[in-house]
């Protein structure tokens, strides 16, 4: 898998990219590894970390909240739907399934998130989206996503 600089992302590298991408999370990844402010995010021994970073760091703080907002701010999803294209995209079977089920799963708690994300998702992501969409019958998608 490659990053935005054609470069392959590894595991330990997740954080450095999160942080980049989307630096409303910079914070949180400080207090959770006891980074001083402005400190430059581990890259040793992160890799088993995944879940609870896409859970406790983007997911519950970042991307649930601005899905929630009655008038999302597209930049930021973006942003977080691109990172997560990115990790997902060609990743192992630990990481596919850490993004799937932390990301993915995460968003039928409350359909309003689904249908909120519905225009930053590609790829998986839309066709996990789409079968979410008919498997909870959401009004107006009972049939999944129209084709990209």
């Amino acid at each position: 898998m490659t990053g935005t600089g054609g470069a392959a992302i590894a595991d330990d590298d997740i954080l450095t990219l999160l942080v980049e991408r989307v630096p409303e999370t910079r914070r949180l990844v400080e207090e959770k590894y006891g980074l001083r402010q402005g400190g430059a995010p581990p890259t040793a021994d992160t890799g088993l970390d995944l879940w609870e970073i896409l859970l406790e760091i983007l997911m519950w703080p970042v991307l649930q909240p601005a899905l929630a907002r009655g008038e999302p701010d597209g930049e930021l999803l973006r942003r977080c739907f691109g990172f997560v294209k990115d990790i997902y995209d060609e990743s192992s079977q630990h990481r596919s399934g850490a993004v799937y089920f932390q990301i993915m799963e995460s968003l039928p708690d409350d359909r309003r998130y689904l249908k909120s994300a519905i225009p930053y998702l590609r790829g998986q992501a839309w066709e996990g989206a789409s079968s979410l969409l008919k498997y909870y019958e959401v009004e107006g998608y009972e049939d999944g996503l129209p084709p990209l």
